[in-house]
């Protein structure tokens, strides 16, 4: 009699306390603090998606808030921070507000996102984007090489175009250039920027100058600019290596890096709200654990009509089994953490 009245009393005590955490989930306040939140911009698409998810699995109060870059960000950042028991921030100029703001929020606990800073409140996730951006470039390259492009010739520049420079995009640069000179030493691997991550007419602008100065294949990295970016490529009759799962114009796609911002989003909240969340953590996704991925030629081939050779597709294979198993050692020129703010 006795052990029964003990087991009812654990069951009845699990039922007390899921009931207690599901509470908890539920009442978690959360915002998505960003610069440019416009679902056009397809990094903000990949976090919302990330920040809906959450909100279907653990019925979370979420809210999505702009913090443009030309208003007082800092005090966006604190409102937020006011509001909210979680805040996730993901852009370079906030990670800067979040480092120099959060321990006077104690009790708020923060999501960093694309850089690392540790602090006893602060989960970090960032991702080891140069491995795809290697493979992106050694893909430009070989299909580059290969001649089967509209027109038969042999291509020798490839393109590389960025809304801003920041530490990712430098980092994801300088892969590519090494990816494509794997393939071709004397390639040309052309960079230029357009004024901001929201400036379409910049972005079309600095796409017409890789086409002028001979890229065939150009990588466009310029958020919310790719649409306007990659419709110039394409009307000048270039392809595009893109940096999303859902490609502006899959007939004009060779191939595309993915960095898994909704997964960052996702694995965030989820950690605040089921009691893991993990401060002073910072946690590196890779292509081995899915959280950054490489849609490879043969994904787009089809739809492209370009007839591109299986040695295309077997030594990207090759290459991307060089990077997991270490034969290929890449150096990342991210900032590993913004702040050891312990």
């Amino acid at each position: 009699m006795f052990c029964r009245k003990i087991v009812s009393w654990l069951v009845a005590l699990s039922f007390i306390l899921t009931g207690a955490g599901a509470a908890a989930a539920a009442s978690l306040r959360v915002t998505l603090l960003l610069e440019d939140p416009d679902p056009a911009n397809p990094q903000a698409a990949d976090m919302r998606r990330g920040l809906e998810l959450a909100e279907k699995r653990f019925g979370i109060r979420a809210r999505v808030v702009a913090a443009p870059p030309q208003e007082d960000q800092t005090t966006a950042f604190r409102e937020a921070a006011a509001a909210s028991d979680l805040v996730l921030v993901a852009d370079a100029r906030l990670h800067e507000v979040l480092r120099d703001n959060a321990a006077n929020f104690r009790k708020v606990r923060f999501g960093c996102i694309d850089t690392g800073v540790r602090a006893p409140n602060i989960m970090s996730v960032t991702f080891a984007d140069e491995q795809a951006a290697f493979l992106a470039g050694a893909a430009a390259a070989l299909v580059a090489r290969a001649g089967c492009l509209p027109g038969g010739a042999a291509g020798e520049a490839v393109g590389w175009l960025s809304g801003e420079s920041t530490p990712m995009d430098d980092s994801m640069f300088s892969a590519y250039v090494e990816g494509a000179r794997l393939i071709f030493p004397e390639m040309r691997v052309i960079r230029r920027e357009a004024a901001s991550f929201t400036d379409e007419a910049a972005a079309a602008g600095q796409a017409d100058g890789l086409m002028d100065e001979g890229s065939v294949v150009v990588a466009v990295m310029a958020r919310r600019a790719d649409a306007a970016a990659v419709k110039r490529v394409a009307e000048r009759g270039g392809y595009v290596i893109g940096e999303s799962a859902r490609p502006v114009l899959p007939e004009r796609t060779l191939a595309s890096i993915v960095r898994r911002l909704d997964l960052a989003v996702f694995d965030i909240v989820a950690a605040a709200a089921e009691g893991k969340f993990a401060g002073g953590r910072i946690v590196t996704r890779t292509l081995e654990d899915g959280g950054v991925e490489f849609v490879s030629p043969e994904a787009f081939a089809r739809r492209s009509g370009i007839t591109v050779p299986p040695r295309v597709f077997s030594r990207l294979e090759e290459l991307r089994r060089e990077l997991a198993s270490g034969g290929i050692r890449l150096q990342s020129r991210r900032l590993p953490t913004l702040c050891d703010c312990y």
